[in-house]
């Protein structure tokens, strides 16, 4: 399920002091080669790391001040579960069937999030957050490309996104990426892209 922004009240990117930027003491099958500075198209530049359990501060005040609108866009219901259980299971993947990159600037503050799930063999759905100041700058074209090398090298084939009709932005986002093969099933949009012939992370 995917969504363009996040919410507009400030306090959601001013987030730095909730988790570490980059974690000392990760979990052991933490990807750190996944960790990198990308400089985007207009000059401005982001940190781009896996998400750690320690995370689940940054999802939680997430949750909490996202508006309705983006709350349906990425959830398509406006009361998503928001108990501890559901915000832990967020922040805790185990980096191979189960994948999110967190987006910060250089204060560590939160300007997106990107993450794939397997819902079954060779396939995986993803999904993206990205915080209004940082819209149409390419953090979420960064986010897409940084999950495909990953997905490839552990077995998956073809990532799905799942989106409203009105969520015109992201459809033109990931037509533009390469996804395609358009159905609508219950009202809602999926795309599709193999990712056999997908290159390398994205700089």
């Amino acid at each position: 399920m995917c969504s363009s922004s996040m919410s507009d009240d400030d306090s959601l990117v001013h987030d730095a002091a909730l988790s570490p930027m980059r974690p000392s003491d990760p979990p052991a099958e933490y990807p750190r080669e996944l960790e990198r500075w990308v400089d985007l198209p207009g000059g401005e530049r982001m940190f781009l790391r896996p998400i750690v359990p320690e995370d689940v501060a940054r999802i939680g005040n997430a949750f909490e001040h996202a508006d309705i609108d983006t709350i349906r866009r990425r959830f398509f219901t406006a009361a998503p579960p928001t108990d501890r259980a559901h915000l832990e299971y967020l922040a805790r993947v185990d980096y191979v069937r189960r994948l999110a990159l967190v987006a910060m600037d250089a204060d560590g503050d939160s300007v997106g999030i990107g993450r794939y799930e397997t819902t079954d063999d060779g396939r995986a759905e993803v999904a993206i957050v990205v915080a209004p100041a940082w819209r149409r700058l390419g953090v979420a074209t960064v986010l897409l490309q940084a999950l495909e090398a990953p997905a490839i090298s552990h077995g998956i084939e073809v990532f799905h996104a799942l989106y409203l009709p009105d969520n015109t932005s992201v459809e033109k986002l990931l037509i533009g990426l390469g996804y395609g093969d358009r159905r609508v099933v219950d009202g809602i949009i999926e795309l599709v892209k193999p990712l056999a012939d997908a290159g390398t992370i994205a700089e």
